[in-house]
């Protein structure tokens, strides 16, 4: 039996649920990984968190992987006008089908995402004029999308707008790191004194000057504007204040060694090549924190991950870095100085 796509979706907007969903966010639920069909006593591949929707059949589900009571029963007839719909799938619970269905799972997080950015944009509209216009670009930038929408708007209230020419200079490598910069509009090239070419290049959305901010140190290098645009930035108060809470995660050298033990953390060395021969936890892999951008987009997003350095200060930023690619990143505090537990090789110079 297959469904076309139109009517599904004309059934799911029947639902309070789905019914101000915007039709690309529903598409996408709808159409990955699809309406599937199946017959008693078959299992619906669901998984904790997950959402249910029974367009034609019957389903239970049952608490303790299927052998324990009835958590839910749901029924629906061919005809019916709505859909039935398990909101979430607890842990430790199984989904059966109690005669031939037709059903459509999605996935927990990105109907999330979906009701997430349906809210924002609702609250957006709410918003003054030149606060919307920030707040908007700061949802789209990577760092934001671990904050709340409250959050993001504090964020764009405190923010400076500053609009650059091409070929002018938004900073300078040398100066000290005053404040975190957001591109909203045109584009940017990053270069370093030690490099021939430039080692990055910006669009709107990317962010850039927190290194400077987490560690304390001068700018590493000079971002320069390539097309005519506008930049939003945040002084280093309001980031300690409203960003760097909500995007630097420490971890206790306890908790740590107690989530390697259980297999749950990998671990991530972000100092130099000298330093990680000399010492260095077991297992520990060696990202650079100058080369971490780059190579941590190989990591898998559902793990979790250590970053540790000698005293915790450059881990602070590598750990910044990688939770604006969307990992799960945790600094180790106080760093391999801090650390009572087992290590390779000896602490010597």
């Amino acid at each position: 039996m297959s469904i076309s796509m139109e009517p599904i979706t004309n059934k799911l907007r029947r639902t309070r649920l789905f019914a101000h969903l915007p039709d690309a966010g529903l598409s996408d639920l709808v159409g990955s990984p699809g309406v599937a069909t199946g017959d008693v006593p078959d299992a619906v591949p669901a998984k904790p968190g997950d959402l249910v929707v029974l367009l034609e059949g019957g389903l239970h589900m049952l608490a303790n992987d299927g052998a324990g009571d009835h958590l839910a029963i749901l029924s629906v007839d061919g005809g019916a006008r709505e859909p039935a719909i398990l909101y979430t799938i607890p842990h430790g619970a199984a989904v059966k089908l109690t005669r031939h269905s037709v059903y459509l799972v999605i996935d927990g997080g990105r109907l999330d995402a979906v009701l997430s950015g349906a809210q924002e944009a609702r609250s957006l509209g709410s918003l003054k004029d030149s606060v919307r216009e920030r707040a908007a670009a700061l949802i789209a930038s990577p760092p934001f999308k671990h904050l709340t929408f409250d959050q993001v708007v504090r964020c764009a209230e405190a923010m400076q707008t500053w609009d650059f020419r091409a070929g002018e200079t938004v900073v300078e490598e040398g100066e000290p790191g005053d404040f975190f910069y957001v591109i909203e509009s045109g584009t940017a090239e990053v270069v370093r004194r030690q490099h021939s070419g430039p080692v990055a290049r910006l669009r709107p959305g990317a962010s850039f000057g927190e290194e400077a901010l987490l560690k304390g140190d001068p700018r590493n290098a000079t971002v320069r504007m390539t097309a005519d645009g506008r930049v939003l930035r945040l002084d280093k108060y309001d980031f300690d204040q409203l960003l760097k809470p909500g995007l630097v995660a420490e971890i206790s050298p306890d908790e740590a060694q107690r989530r390697i033990e259980q297999g749950l953390m990998e671990i991530v060395d972000c100092r130099t090549e000298e330093e990680w021969e000399l010492w260095r936890l077991p297992n520990a892999r060696l990202m650079p924190l100058e080369s971490i951008r780059e190579r941590a987009r190989g990591l898998a997003p559902d793990r979790e991950y250590l970053v540790y350095c000698r005293t915790g200060r450059r881990s602070v930023a590598a750990a910044f870095l990688m939770r604006q690619l969307g990992l799960k990143a945790s600094s180790l505090k106080g760093g391999l100085a801090g650390w009572p537990y087992q290590y390779e090789g000896l602490p010597l110079a």
